[in-house]
């Protein structure tokens, strides 16, 4: 599989420049703004009138901390290959990152009523389930690498997020709409490239069992 690879050098100890490179710090920041984007969230009442022009504010910044916090997963990514700094630590963090900025947000928006709870759950599934898979990779010496499938989710997701963060109408625009579509988008391809990773693993294991004989 091109995307999962058996490593053939020693694993190197973690640095004090990997841990607070700053690539890593850029990634430190977008875990730091996770409870931040919450709390705005918190603060909504769609069941008072009188609170609807603080919804709209509240929904208006959390949108745009998480479009911010998404936007520095690519400036983390680009400094870390342009200067070459690129570690382990650095590839586990930054998808751990992305999964804190995302799954959160996402139970919020289940608790705002402007998304069903059982995409959620799935999509939760799936990540754990990855995330599970890559730990057991890492202890039998293999590197699960981000498909691009998981890549084009990831984006998709996110501007589905952002959409449904700002969720009320503006300038004959329906954010939640375009959401609840793109989210008819993202879901197949989420739980695609879980299929694709899971099958990937298994197959490699087999074969790597196959060679041992």
């Amino acid at each position: 599989m091109p995307w999962m690879e058996r490593r053939t050098r020693a694993r190197k100890r973690l640095t004090k420049e990997q841990l607070l490179g700053v690539a890593n710090f850029i990634t430190y920041g977008r875990i730091v703004l996770v409870p931040v984007i919450v709390l705005f969230l918190v603060w909504i009442d769609d069941s008072n009138p009188r609170h609807l022009a603080m919804n709209h504010m509240m929904s208006w910044i959390a949108a745009v901390i998480f479009t911010a916090a998404a936007l520095s997963d690519m400036v983390d990514g680009y400094y870390a290959r342009k200067y070459q700094v690129v570690s382990a630590f650095g590839k586990f963090l930054d998808p751990l990152a992305d999964k804190l900025l995302t799954l959160p947000t996402l139970v919020m928006l289940v608790s705002l009523h402007r998304v069903s709870a059982w995409v959620v759950a799935l999509l939760l599934a799936r990540e754990v389930t990855i995330t599970a898979l890559r730990g057991i990779a890492a202890t039998e010496g293999l590197e699960i690498a981000a498909s691009d499938w998981g890549k084009k989710k990831t984006v998709i997701l996110s501007i589905v997020i952002g959409a449904l963060l700002i969720h009320y109408p503006f300038w004959q625009v329906n954010p939640h709409r375009i959401g609840t579509v793109l989210l008819w988008i993202a879901v197949p391809m989420s739980v695609g490239s879980g299929v694709h990773y899971t099958y990937s693993f298994f197959a490699t294991v087999l074969q790597r069992s196959r060679k041992a004989k």
